[in-house]
Order: C-alpha cells, then structure tokens, then sequence
C-alpha cells in the first residue's frame, strides 16, 4: 500500500518531519519547544504585560480582551488573549525577527 501525502502549507525541506508537517496541517500551528531562549522569552512576556498595562502605548497597537474573564481577573493582562499590530514596539516585534522563528 502506498501512502501518498498531500501537505498544502508547508514545504518539503529538512526543516520540520513530517510529523509535525502533518500536526500543522491539521491543527493550524506548532509548537516547538525551547526555539527561542527563556531569556527572550520572559523580555517579550514583560514587554507583553507593560502593553497591557499600558505603560507603553505602541502606535496602532490593538488590545483584545476576554470580557468574560473580567469578574475573575480585573483589568489584568489575564484578560487579553491577543495583541495586534504591534510592529511599532521594537521589544515586541524583535520576537518576529529572530532567526529561529
């Protein structure tokens, strides 16, 4: 038996297995473990919660909050599930710029 696989969003490279072709092609994404330092990470998660904060106010930057989660959590940055357009932080953005992402 022969097994054709067809992967839309991913190219055939030495990059990812197939495996984890195959988890983004049916789940939308991927997770890959430590690619980026711990150090990075915990810089962008600060910088994160200082745009939630609003300590900074990146120009064009768009918060969305989980209402729902309001009564639970106040005004923290728990509420937000997602920051958009925030190219104009540079702490941020540098996250979309490292080589291993």
């Amino acid at each position: 038996c022969v097994f054709l696989l067809r992967l839309s969003y991913t190219l055939d490279n030495n990059v990812l297995t197939t495996e984890q072709r195959q988890f983004y092609e049916d789940n939308g994404y991927l997770l890959i473990k430590k690619l980026v330092s711990d150090e990075d990470i915990e810089r962008f998660r600060k910088e994160f919660v200082r745009i939630c904060k609003k300590e900074v106010k990146p120009p064009g930057a768009m918060i969305m909050k989980n209402e729902s989660l309001r009564s639970q959590y106040g005004q923290s940055e728990k509420v937000v599930n997602k920051v958009q357009d925030f190219q104009e932080d540079k702490e941020l953005f540098r996250y979309c710029t490292l080589p291993e992402v």
